[in-house]
């Protein structure tokens, strides 16, 4: 096999393994919603976690570069040694998206600090 033909199988695959992935989003679009983001929630605000009573402080507001999710990162306060997760700002089970406490819609996190 030449190759060409191996370069071209190896793009077919890959094309059919990330479902024809598509190009990234304009950057003024991804502006925009880093703008929004962080209209709401600002590097070193402490927030807690409504179910757990977790605190947790902010570290900033990213891109995922596999999706382009924009995503909260953030750092445990209550335990050593801290671990620092990200989470989706307003995806599934994201920052800003409600959850439900004893069947009542209720805000995932609250600033406190």
């Amino acid at each position: 096999m030449s190759v060409t033909i191996i370069n071209i199988f190896y793009k077919f695959i890959f094309s059919l393994a990330y479902n024809n992935a598509m190009a990234h989003t304009l950057r003024v679009e991804l502006l925009r919603k880093l703008e929004v983001a962080t209209a709401i929630i600002k590097k070193d605000e402490v927030w807690q976690h409504t179910k757990t009573k977790g605190r947790y402080v902010i570290i900033g507001i990213g891109i995922n570069e596999g999706n382009e999710d924009i995503q909260v990162e953030y750092r445990e306060l209550d335990h050593e040694p801290p671990i620092t997760w990200h989470r989706s700002f307003d995806g599934k089970d994201g920052w800003i998206v409600p959850t439900e406490i004893e069947g009542l819609p209720a805000p995932r996190f609250t600033k406190i600090q």
